[in-house]
């Protein structure tokens, strides 16, 4: 990745900015590394204890461009779609090359605050190169910032580059393909994910030409570890309009988080980014101890063990976190596959005082407080 010319905020700026500033929880996500491992041909397979595996799944992913230990740094030229693969959802290469290994990619599974939902392009909804979207969460609202990825559900390769675009005349979103001389391929689905309004999204437009902009927002600022998901929009609030036929990435650099094209192709003063930051867990559940009715810890207060159980039976365990109450992580467990409660927690480690459960299943979040007493 070419250098950048970037101001740097001071640390102490940065740190109180960022205080004032917290990503919101939208699901299950992590951070997934291509390896020999979890490539197989032209895709490679997501990790179910920590995205899911169910086939109703809304996921959604945004190519990054290298990690913190400096690994998986390789542009992604070609465009990429989600696969069910019967028992594992996947990442494929719409062109069918075999998948690199060196491609990492932010990867959410939309299940709070927001709608989630499939488009299909149809001979009915489409024309030229693009479809027009019909959701009551994007009707009717010219500003909205949401999100998609390329799906597999029809079986349909679409190599096109793709973005969204208003239409003022229909008063509705639409998808489109970047090369304004090509198609959408009929039947080819996308996830799209409408978040909340209030929570942690919002435009970014660019200020020059150059194939990078710099993300300045203290959602994103000096804080490398959160995870950013970007689509462009072809039509910007100040009505600057523009294809970017390419595929579009992140990157952090030193302070800031950037949006790059991923064949180096020229951006433009005015092109506008839709960009969601997301969180590992719901923000406040630390602080504010949200307990969850439907997750019970017995006995409490305990002293070695504590058996966690769910009132729905049907959930499953994907990991679980216990943290002090200001927010100091003390255990977490991330099992291989889903657990069924009741689970068995060993808590001997633990001093005398109150803590708090956080346990991420299938279906979401759950916490409650626990008082341990030695």
């Amino acid at each position: 990745m070419k250098a950048l010319h970037i101001v740097f905020l001071s640390l102490g700026l940065l740190a109180s900015v960022y205080l004032q500033a917290q990503p919101s929880y939208f699901g299950p996500n992590y951070i997934h590394a291509n390896s020999d491992a979890n490539c197989f041909g032209d895709y490679t397979v997501l990790n179910t204890s920590l995205i899911g595996n169910t086939v109703t799944d809304k996921i959604i992913f945004t190519h990054v461009w290298g990690l913190s230990d400096n690994t998986h740094e390789k542009y992604m030229l070609h465009s990429n779609g989600l696969w069910y693969t019967g028992s594992d959802w996947s990442i494929y290469d719409e062109t069918r090359v075999a998948m690199d290994t060196n491609f990492a990619y932010n990867v959410l599974n939309c299940k709070q605050n927001g709608t989630a939902f499939t488009h299909t392009v149809t001979t009915g909804n489409s024309v030229l190169n693009w479809s027009v979207i019909d959701n009551s969460a994007l009707n009717n609202n010219p500003n909205a910032v949401f999100f998609i990825t390329k799906t597999w559900d029809n079986g349909v390769y679409d190599t096109a580059h793709v973005g969204v675009w208003y239409d003022q005349s229909l008063s509705k979103w639409t998808v489109y393909n970047e090369n304004s001389g090509g198609i959408l391929e009929l039947n080819s689905t996308y996830n799209i994910f409408v978040p909340n309004t209030g929570t942690s999204c919002f435009k970014h437009v660019a200020t020059d030409s150059y194939y990078i902009t710099n993300i300045d927002n203290p959602l994103t600022n000096g804080n490398q570890n959160v995870k950013i998901f970007v689509v462009h929009d072809y039509t910007t609030s100040g009505g600057s309009q523009g294809y970017v036929n390419d595929e579009i990435g992140v990157w952090y650099e030193g302070a800031q988080w950037t949006i790059y094209t991923e064949s180096i192709s020229p951006l433009w003063a005015g092109a506008t980014f839709n960009v969601l930051v997301i969180a590992d867990w719901p923000v406040g559940v630390r602080q504010n101890e949200v307990v969850s009715a439907n997750l019970k810890l017995s006995p409490n207060p305990a002293r070695e063990n504590v058996q966690i159980s769910l009132g729905n039976e049907s959930l499953k365990m994907k990991s679980v976190e216990v943290t002090t109450q200001d927010g100091r992580r003390i255990i977490q467990h991330e099992f291989a596959a889903n657990l069924k409660t009741p689970y068995q927690l060993d808590i001997t480690g633990l001093a005398s005082g109150l803590y708090i459960i956080s346990v991420m299943t299938d279906e979401g979040l759950f916490t409650g407080r626990l008082s341990v007493v030695k």
